[in-house]
């Protein structure tokens, strides 16, 4: 006001009529009122930049948290993954492997056979059956067969398991090949252990088949898979 009022006073002074006064007043006062509001939109705009910046820059270090979480939650499962791959993939390995070596119990003495029997994890009716069988090799390989199997399966579930329960945190790809590699080994277990309670020389040759043609290319697959995530996530 008490620049309108300086305005107004120096037209006065200079003689202006009213007609000019009016038009001059007019144009001054829009000039005025104009540079107003584009200071307001201006001053409006700004506000709403700066908000629009800050929920991106929320929303993007949102992303970028859950991104990092994901990542290092895949490079903790991948090495326990891969441990419970390696681990049942020797087993069944070993297991439906065509050449097998054996202790010979046979020619034990007394006194030996009874230290290499407390070595074993055979029960004590195990035990006797060796002590007491009229062929000492038949019966403890026949009795280590079945141990033996017994700790494939349980190494076979326990990859199946976790793989099943931390599958989420893995490529997709990856995950399939977990599954697929774990289908391969468990034919081959049901081979070897049909094979063996038959007889049948030929199927427990098919686990052995099933393991060197199919399950160990997948495996070095995976090995070098499993190596390239976590070589990219160690750079990030």
């Amino acid at each position: 006001m008490d620049e309108i009022l300086k305005f107004i006073l120096q037209m006065l002074a200079y003689g202006g009529g009213s007609a000019a006064l009016s038009y001059l007043l007019f144009q001054w006062l829009g000039k005025t009122w104009i540079e107003n509001k584009f200071t307001e939109r201006l001053d409006l705009l700004r506000h709403q930049h700066a908000l629009e910046i800050q929920r991106l820059r929320v929303e993007i270090d949102a992303m970028l948290s859950g991104a990092l979480k994901l990542q290092e939650k895949e490079f903790l499962v991948l090495p326990e993954a891969w441990v419970k791959l390696d681990e049942a993939h020797g087993m069944v390995n070993s297991l439906v492997a065509p050449f097998q070596q054996y202790a010979d119990v046979s020619r034990m003495s007394p006194a030996q056979l009874e230290e290499f029997l407390d070595g074993t994890e055979f029960t004590t009716s195990q035990k006797d059956k060796v002590r007491n069988s009229h062929d000492k090799n038949k019966s403890y390989q026949e009795i280590l067969f079945w141990h033996r199997l017994h700790k494939v399966k349980r190494s076979f579930f326990e990859l199946k398991d976790y793989v099943a329960r931390n599958g989420i945190f893995l490529p997709q790809e990856l995950e399939f090949k977990f599954e697929k590699i774990a289908n391969i080994l468990w034919s081959a277990v049901v081979s070897k252990e049909v094979g063996h309670e038959a007889e049948d020389w030929k199927m427990q040759g098919k686990g052995w088949d099933k393991v060197r043609e199919e399950a160990e290319p997948l495996y070095l697959e995976i090995k070098a898979h499993i190596q390239e995530r976590l070589q990219s996530h160690a750079r990030k």
